[in-house]
Formats: C-alpha cells, sequence, structure tokens
C-alpha cells in the first residue's frame, strides 16, 4: 500500500529539467467524459487484497522470525501512536471467517503476500525451513481455492527478515538477488503447483524510497540521493532472476505467471499547451513507475533518468552517475520479465517544472526538477495525501497502453482510506469513489487496454505502516481495540458485492432494478426520475470532515475539472474527521407495536429461516437495522433513529407502499398458480383424470403465513450475547468502553456455521 508523505515540503517541491515527451501518448488530449454504462468484459476478475504484515498478526507466534517491519515499529516515534502489527487484524487465526465473507462478496481472487520470515525466519533456506508457517498458507491457500478464489501471492510485501538487514545491509547488498531467489524457489515448490500467479514485488518505489531516501518506512534509512537507487536496481535484478528460475524449472509444469506490482500517481501538466510542462509531467511518470517499468519491458532504465540524475551527478563532481548502470548482458537479461503488469493507483497530481541548482544536494526528489500541485476542489476524504481525482486513473492506464505495448494489466491496489476519528460504517464517499475509478477503468478498458481484473485495496481495516491504525482503507472496518478484532461490513461491501455482481454498470433501468435494498438507490445518483417503490429519497450521510448538507456533494463531478489558477501547494491542512457516536440497540423498541411494523416494512427484503432459528433471524434482522442507523443518521444515537423509524410507520407514504408491495405479491403468485396449473395441464395425456389445481386461496394463505415469520422470530427473544467469541452481533459496533468477549481466537478451531458478520441480506425473494 502506497503512503507517502508527500505533503512534507521536500517532497512537494521537488526540481527537475525538461525531457522530450513520448510521441505515441497524446498529452494535449483530456476528455473528462460522463459516466459510462456498461460492463466488463467475460471472465473479468474482482477481489480484494491484503498483505502479510499489515494484517496477520502473529508476529512472533509459531516460529516466525522477526522482520524490518517488527523491528521498526517497535522504535518508539516511528509509527503514529506507537502502535505495531504485532497483533493487527489476527488474520494468521481469522482467516477461515474472512473467506466466509469473501465469498460470500463472491471474490473471484484474493490478493495476499507471504511473510518470508514466517517460512524461513532466518532468511536462508539453507539453514531453517518453518514448517508452521508452510502449513498456514497450505491451508489458506486451499480454503480459497475451495471456495473456488483464485490466490494471488505476492513475494515480497515489504517485510525482510529483519537477519538479512542486519548481516548484508538488506537491499542496499547484492546478495539479496540470490538470497531472495531462494526464498521464492521455496514458494514455487511448496505452492506452485495450486497457485497461478505471482507477484514478485509490490511498489518498489516505495520500499526504495521510503525505506532508504526518506527513512519513514523500514528499514529508515536517509541515503539521500543513493539509497534508493540502489535499493532499486538490485530489486529489478531480483525480480528478473526469479522470473527466469520459474520460466526455466517451474513455468512447463505449472502453468503460471510471474508478474510485478507498480504503484503510480498520474501526473496531469499544469497547462496542456505547454511543452514544459508536459516535459515535467512526463518526467515525474517515468521517475515513478517507469524507473521499474522501462527495464522489465525495454531492458533499460528511461532517458530521462539516466540524462538528469548523470547530468546532476556532474555537476555535483562526481565522477560517476549516482544511477547504477546495466550492463548489455543484465538489460538482456531483465528485459521481458514481465508475464503481467500489476497495477496499483490511489490519485493525480499537476506537475510543472521548477528548476533547482545542484547545489542543494543530491537527492531522488532534487534529480525530478518539478513541482506537484493539487487542485484545492478535488475531495479529499480523509488521508492528507489522497484526493480523488478519478480521470487520472484512465490517464494512467492508457499510457501504460502506449508506453509498453499494451501488456496484460492486473489493477492490485485502488481505494480510498478515511481517518481514525470517522468510525463509522457509512462510507457514502468510499463508494463513489469506487463508483467513479471502477467506471475511468470501463473506459480505458474500451479505449482498448488490456485490463484483465481489480483488486479493491483493501478488504480489512489494517496497520498502514508509518501511520498505524490511524488510516483505515478497509471495506470492513475491524475494531483493533477488541481482542478478537471482529469485521464490520462498511456500506461500501454491499456497493462491491453488486458491482461484481452486476460485472459492472447495466444501463440505468436494468441497475435500479437489482438493487435490493430501497436506501441503497439513493447512494448512486444517476438515477433520478425512475419511477419504484422506494420510501421517499433521504438525504444521504455526510462525509467525514464536511459540514452540512447545503454545502453539497463533496464528490460531485461537477468540479472535477478545477481552476488552474488556484491550484495549490501539496501540503494541505489535515481534514479532520468528525467522531460518530456508536448506537446502542434496544430491544424493546426494535419489537414495539409501531417499531416492529416499520422495521417490516423497512427490510421487507430479508430472508428468515422460520422457526426453530429465531437467534438467528434476530441477528439478522438486528445486523439489517445497525447498518442502516449508521448509514442513513451517522450523526444519531440509536434511540433517535428508533424515533424515525417509528414515524415511518404511520406514515400515508409507508401505507400506500405496502399496499402496492401486496398487490404485487398477489400478482406474482396469480402467476405462479398459472403456471403451475399449465404445466399439470400440459403434463397429462387425453385420458387422464380432471386434474387438480391448486387453489388461490390455498397460495395466498401460504403468503400470509410468510408473513407471520417475523413475529414469530420475536415471540422468544434469546437477547444474550453469543457464547461463542468467534460470534458478534451484525454490524454493531461495540462500545469502547466494552469488555471482549472471553477467549481468543485460535487457528485449529472449525469454521462456525454463521459468519462473524452477518451481512445484511439485499436479495429479494423471487416473486415469480
Amino acid at each position: 500500500m502506497l503512503l507517502r508523505s508527500i505533503l512534507r515540503p521536500y517532497y512537494v517541491l521537488a526540481l527537475v529539467l525538461c525531457a522530450s515527451a513520448n510521441d505515441d501518448f497524446d498529452w494535449t488530449k483530456n476528455e473528462k467524459t460522463s459516466f459510462y454504462y456498461g460492463t466488463f468484459p467475460t471472465g473479468f476478475s474482482w477481489g480484494a487484497g491484503s498483505s502479510a504484515y499489515q494484517t496477520e498478526g502473529a508476529w512472533n507466534t509459531d516460529g516466525k522470525g522477526m522482520s524490518i517491519w517488527d523491528a521498526f515499529a517497535h522504535k518508539k516515534g516511528k509509527i503514529f501512536s506507537n502502535e505495531s502489527g504485532d497483533s493487527s487484524c489476527e488474520g494468521y487465526y481469522k482467516f477461515k471467517d474472512d473467506i466466509t465473507l469473501m465469498k460470500d462478496m463472491k471474490f473471484n481472487h484474493y490478493r495476499f503476500s507471504i511473510s518470508w520470515p514466517r517460512i524461513l525466519p532466518s532468511g536462508l533456506k539453507s539453514e531453517h525451513i518453518n514448517e508452521k508457517g508452510i502449513k498456514y498458507y497450505d491451508d489458506l491457500i486451499n480454503m480459497l481455492l475451495e471456495n473456488k478464489i483464485t490466490p494471488i501471492v505476492t513475494l515480497y510485501h515489504w517485510d525482510l527478515p529483519q537477519v538479512l538487514q542486519e548481516k548484508y545491509g538488506g537491499w542496499q547488498n547484492a546478495s539479496m538477488v540470490n538470497y531472495f531467489n531462494d526464498f521464492a524457489s521455496l514458494c514455487f515448490e511448496r505452492f506452485g503447483n495450486r497457485v497461478k500467479y505471482w507477484i514478485t514485488f509490490n511498489n518498489p518505489w516505495s520500499i526504495a524510497v521510503e525505506g532508504f531516501e526518506t527513512g519513514e518506512h523500514a528499514p529508515g534509512l536517509r541515503l539521500k540521493g543513493t539509497g534508493a537507487y540502489k535499493a532499486a536496481h538490485n530489486i529489478i535484478k531480483a525480480h528478473a532472476k526469479v522470473w527466469h528460475t520459474y520460466d526455466m524449472k517451474w513455468r512447463g509444469k505449472q502453468k503460471g505467471l510471474i508478474g510485478i506490482s507498480l504503484t503510480a500517481d498520474w501526473g496531469e501538466p499544469v497547462d496542456i499547451t505547454n511543452q514544459r510542462d508536459i516535459e515535467a509531467a512526463e518526467r515525474y511518470i517515468q521517475f515513478y513507475m517507469g524507473w521499474f517499468a522501462t527495464p522489465l519491458f525495454n531492458g533499460d532504465y528511461p532517458q530521462v533518468m539516466k540524462d538528469y540524475i548523470g547530468r546532476k551527478s556532474g555537476q555535483q563532481g562526481l565522477g560517476a552517475s549516482r544511477l547504477p548502470v546495466f550492463s548489455p548482458q543484465e538489460k538482456s537479461y531483465v528485459k521481458g520479465t514481465c508475464d503481467f503488469l500489476g497495477l496499483g493507483h490511489f490519485t493525480t497530481r499537476y506537475v510543472t517544472t521548477k528548476n533547482y541548482p545542484a547545489g542543494v544536494g543530491g537527492s531522488y526528489f532534487a534529480d525530478r526538477d518539478l513541482a506537484e500541485l493539487v487542485d484545492p476542489q478535488w475531495p479529499d476524504p480523509g488521508s492528507e495525501w489522497l484526493y480523488s481525482v478519478p480521470w487520472g486513473f484512465r490517464r494512467l492506464l492508457n499510457f501504460v497502453k502506449t508506453q509498453y505495448g499494451n501488456p496484460m494489466i492486473y489493477v492490485t491496489e485502488n481505494g480510498v482510506s478515511e481517518k481514525t476519528l470517522c468510525t463509522d460504517l457509512c462510507d457514502d464517499w468510499r463508494v463513489k469513489y469506487f463508483k467513479d475509478y471502477i467506471n475511468e477503468m470501463l473506459k480505458a478498458i474500451k479505449d482498448g487496454v488490456n485490463v484483465k481484473g481489480y483488486t479493491a485495496w483493501s478488504f480489512l481495516d489494517n496497520f498502514e505502516w508509518d501511520e498505524g491504525f490511524s488510516e483505515r482503507f478497509g471495506l470492513y472496518y475491524v475494531d483493533f481495540r477488541n481482542k478478537n478484532k471482529p469485521r464490520y461490513p462498511k456500506a461500501s461491501v454491499q456497493f462491491y458485492k453488486r458491482i461484481i455482481s452486476s460485472n459492472g454498470f447495466p444501463n440505468q433501468r436494468e441497475d435500479l432494478h437489482t438493487m435490493s435494498d430501497p436506501f441503497d438507490r439513493n447512494v448512486l445518483q444517476d438515477y433520478d426520475g425512475l419511477e419504484d417503490e422506494a420510501f421517499p429519497a433521504l438525504p444521504p450521510p455526510h462525509s467525514p470532515g464536511q459540514g452540512g448538507h447545503d454545502e453539497g456533494n463533496p464528490f460531485s463531478n461537477e468540479d472535477e475539472d478545477g481552476d488552474v489558477s488556484k491550484l495549490a501547494d501539496v501540503p494541505a491542512a489535515k481534514r479532520k474527521g468528525v467522531k460518530r457516536p456508536q448506537p446502542k440497540l434496544d430491544s424493546n423498541r426494535l419489537i414495539s407495536d409501531r417499531g416492529l411494523p416499520a422495521l417490516r416494512t423497512l427490510f421487507d427484503d430479508v430472508r428468515y429461516k422460520g422457526k426453530g432459528h429465531e437467534a438467528e433471524d434476530l441477528r439478522l434482522l438486528m445486523g439489517k437495522m445497525e447498518n442502516w442507523a449508521h448509514r442513513l443518521f451517522p450523526k444519531l444515537q440509536f434511540e433517535d433513529f428508533m424515533d424515525r423509524v417509528e414515524k415511518l410507520g404511520t406514515k400515508k407514504e409507508v401505507q400506500e407502499q405496502r399496499q402496492r408491495m401486496e398487490l404485487n405479491r398477489r400478482r406474482a403468485l396469480e402467476r405462479k398458480l398459472a403456471r403451475q396449473q399449465q404445466q399439470q395441464t400440459d403434463s397429462q395425456t387425453s385420458a387422464a383424470d380432471e386434474p387438480t389445481s391448486v387453489s388461490s386461496a390455498n397460495v395466498l394463505d401460504e403468503s400470509k403465513d410468510q408473513d407471520t415469520k417475523v413475529e414469530e422470530v420475536v415471540e422468544d427473544l434469546d437477547l444474550e450475547p453469543a457464547s461463542s467469541s468467534t460470534q458478534q452481533e451484525p454490524s454493531q459496533l461495540p462500545h469502547k468502553d466494552s469488555e471482549p468477549p472471553a477467549g481468543s481466537p485460535q487457528g485449529e478451531e472449525e469454521p462456525s456455521s454463521h459468519s462473524p458478520v452477518h451481512q445484511p441480506s439485499n436479495e429479494c425473494e423471487d416473486e415469480d
């Protein structure tokens, strides 16, 4: 996950000169078109991602060795609030429950990483293989496949064994190339018969720059002007060696693919008619993504990097360029070692040229001679560096197409965060972000870009590196205060699930009628004027940090073009999240004379199991209720929400809606009866006796019996909490003063019959 401190002054206004722009990519053409309705190609793969250190926890369990991030996070002052990933999401113990959630969302794939020190504690294959670590990943991979979820495995997501850092200097030492190859070979040997998609490195830009230039990430070294280039050089060679090892030894029998995941922001010229701005924007991309992609596709570093770093090095009196050089043999060796390109993308910058003299000292940022700017009108939901600029995604994808020969692309990271103070589940800004960015990806596919899959970042809230737990990217909220780390679905879960089921954005009317929850229709505001049986529209919840509703939708597309004259430097004031009160369920009001009818009207689509399943049905209803308590009225306590619900139960619109729904139900049953009678008639011979017909009254009586299920559910309420420590009330955030359930999760437990999060169902019963 890319978490750059772009807001630091030396990050933002770094230097660089001009270079020739790419002849193939048209920098002057930036069409910001309207929303596009359509679906993705058949076989398009949908999923979400994670990494070992960010989610597994169990940092010193079952023989795992220490990683550089274990050592880094344990040093005071390195991580926000001195937090660490020691326990994180406890994914090491809860992976079975997590896969159940993935299955419910209908994921096609799940991206995760293998912890190098978990299976090789010393980092060296020749010294010791930790079989308990091997077994964990075996079990994870096997269960994913049993649930028809394809594993996409990252070999290195930043957690180098600490021993290799201490003994050899980590990625500053060329010996890491062979050690990493040994680790990868072990993974191919043990898991390659089931894993067909391998990613060597996640975001090597961050490994190099933040690990060895700024020191903000592990191992925390500040080797300005040299450390990042040297680390990147060894990483590129390590990737190439692993690709060749797999190609020669494993590909023939395992039939897998080897790729790399590069994260890149888009850089847009401030003035698309100004050649210097165009050259600065391309320089931004080449120093970012091209640094790694160009050697793998073309065999050498981008010419603009060689020119600028070489010239700066000469001006600083150095005898050679600070950028390492590939030998002719190495150029041939690294070229063409990418079966697919993993692409992570989050945001965009405006870029203009800004020349800095060589006397300021050598650094990666000074070598670029450019300035990064943002449009103050771009929405920024929480993270100080992440602005929502959807059109930049399409531009980046088309740049990859023209620059590298339209390679096979898997989007390996894309998402948006919120700051820790905004802990409600009504993440409407994330829904808007996903909608817009996924739609821009669809437009890029229509442009001819070869995108094969999309990975939302991230599946769970997790440890966000130097930001600790203060930023949350997850589709599922994780309560890190509870030692069992329960998961709760945010609103974006249902939205993303619907995108997956529809494989994109069908036409407006089709899309509308696939949304079974009437209030979900308010999240997407593209369906105005269409008639349905929903309640009158309610205003959506605020985005975090926003004022009253009169301020408008902070994610509207109206201001997307911005105003170049008002561009601001990247360092901007942090957006403070709005602390939301955590609601409290009141079972007596749920089953009151007015509360229950209103609830039944609100959640008419809930599938109840009936007698014998009262406790489960009650949890399902309460989960549905709690989720909407957050989404519709995030600023209210639960009692206030119930007041509004009870008022709805007596409104004329509600009664009229129920009458329409009842009429539709009767008509559906009559059609069903007619079909049954026709089938019986067709199946009989002319000599058969008079067929026995099913009376309409009997069918309708059965419907009335179904209508009484909710009353049956609440007749004998069991309001005690679930005894199992792994079961939680659905979508209910515990109070911060509440005691965590007794016991801790165990990796050997059999998966419970119910998911730890009983996700609200949006499936309507088939009325036909």
